[in-house]
């Protein structure tokens, strides 16, 4: 049987005068394990390649990342932004790729801002730093710093419920910003202590689309 074909959102940084397109390795060997072969995508110069590579993959991974740029989804607070936001070029790719494997209902797996991305392109909001502006706020770690572990609660019969097979899950998570209002269409599935939603997923593709605030990749057993 041939094996299903992931497609990875790449990470996009400028490092010694060039521009790099690449993924952490953690996600691959995730993927690797699970039986799936991983790919790193790559900007295409017109958007109708977007279809294209869409058409040619199983699956797609949306990775963590940086901070999207609040003025995407009309935030007061850019001060509260970690330094290292989002650039143009990724946020149009993923904001384009998902919805063309949206459109595919192709599966999908979203992780840390990529769950915080589809909930602002659905129309919803983000806390801009969960710290500052989220009452009794539990300590969800660090963007590329230190981890956090904390407990979540699993909606009963949810597809992430499914997975885990627990009621209740301890998991890994390294982020400051999380969902504030949710987007049209999507589902909570997730919380921590605090209330934070945790996990969403699609009321219109239940089965094929997941979305999590905290790593998979750096816990055992999840991907």
């Amino acid at each position: 049987m041939k094996k299903p074909l992931i497609g990875l959102n790449p990470y996009y940084f400028e490092y010694s005068d060039a521009m790099w397109n690449g993924s952490k390795d953690r996600y691959f060997t995730a993927i690797w394990a699970a039986g799936d072969i991983p790919v790193t995508l790559h900007y295409p110069n017109q958007d109708d390649s977007i279809n294209e590579i869409a058409q040619a993959i199983d699956g797609l991974l949306l990775v963590g990342g940086p901070d999207i740029p609040n003025n995407i989804y009309n935030g007061n607070h850019p001060e509260l932004l970690d330094s290292d936001v989002m650039g143009t070029e990724r946020e149009k790719f993923d904001r384009n790729i998902f919805l063309a494997m949206y459109n595919l209902r192709k599966p999908m797996l979203a992780i840390c801002v990529g769950m915080q991305h589809i909930n602002v392109i659905r129309g919803g909001t983000l806390y801009e730093d969960l710290t500052e502006q989220l009452d009794g706020s539990v300590y969800h770690g660090e963007f590329n710093g230190e981890c956090a572990h904390h407990t979540v609660k699993l909606e009963k019969n949810s597809l992430i419920n499914k997975v885990i097979g627990e009621d209740d899950s301890e998991i890994t998570s390294t982020h400051h910003q999380g969902i504030r209002t949710l987007g049209s269409g999507l589902k909570p599935v997730s919380w921590s202590d605090d209330g934070l939603i945790e996990a969403i997923e699609d009321t219109k593709i239940p089965d094929a689309f997941l979305a999590v605030q905290w790593h998979p990749e750096l816990m055992r057993g999840i991907l």
